[in-house]
Order: structure tokens, then sequence, then C-alpha cells
């Protein structure tokens, strides 16, 4: 007897269900709180490099809707299961230039190589023969 497998169907994810003392309900993915905490440190570190004042009346604003927006948007599912966060690093690398160089032939990289151009000296003869009698047929 052969029981049926659910091992492509089976995906762990682990969970924080408590965060500093605090109950968490159901709890969030720890990839979520991990990509939560890398976007809302890079954020806070930009603001604060460009001069942002702390304690400005719009400061919580400032500081704290941009990274909520990106991780509630970036960490949606699309029709496949990957974060849209997936689909905006793919579209970064698309458009960059870097992968849009063409490829090269390896073997003609060498060091000091440099493309010349190729000349080509074509020479051809015409040669014209008298049509021969003594061939069957007569003349061609």
């Amino acid at each position: 007897m052969r029981l049926p497998t659910d091992t492509v169907h089976l995906k762990l994810q682990t969970r924080q269900y408590e965060l500093f003392g605090r109950s968490l309900g159901r709890g969030v993915e720890r990839r979520i709180l991990l990509i939560g905490a890398t976007s809302t440190a890079l954020w806070w570190a930009m603001l604060l490099l460009l001069g942002m004042p702390i304690l400005h009346r719009l400061s919580p604003l400032l500081f704290l809707v941009p990274p909520v927006v990106f991780v509630l948007y970036g960490t949606r599912r699309d029709d496949t299961g990957r974060m849209v966060l997936a689909a905006w690093r793919d579209r970064l690398l698309f458009h960059a230039p870097a992968r849009r160089r063409p490829i090269g032939n390896p073997l003609l990289e060498l060091d000091n190589h440099r493309s010349r151009p190729v000349r080509l000296l074509i020479i051809a003869r015409l040669v014209t023969s008298a049509p021969n009698p003594d061939r069957e047929g007569g003349a061609w």
C-alpha cells in the first residue's frame, strides 16, 4: 500500500508569537519581521543622515509610515506564492545596466587583443574556351 505524499505542498514557516514580553496572537512570520526591521533601520538611518529631526511634529509620520507601507505591500503574496518583494527585485535587476551587457566570445577576449577589420583580397580569373568540334554534339 502506497501512501500519498504532501512533501511538495508542505511549506514550513517559523512564526514569532511573542515580542518583548507582548503576545502577538497567532504570530508573525519571522521573515516578515526581518524584512520590517531591516527596512525600518535603513529608512531611519537615511532620514537621520539627511538631517531630519526626531522631535519634529511630522517625525512620527515620516519615520513610521513609509516602512510600514513598504512591508505591507512588499510582503503580499502573488498567485504563485512569491512575495511582491521578489518581483520588485527582479524588475530592478532587469533594468540594471550590468544585466544588459552583451555576452562576448570568451576565446577572443585576450589581454592585448584589439579587434581589427578583416580585409580579403579576392582574385578571379575568367577563362573562356572555344567550342571543341571533336566533342559529341558539336558546339555547346
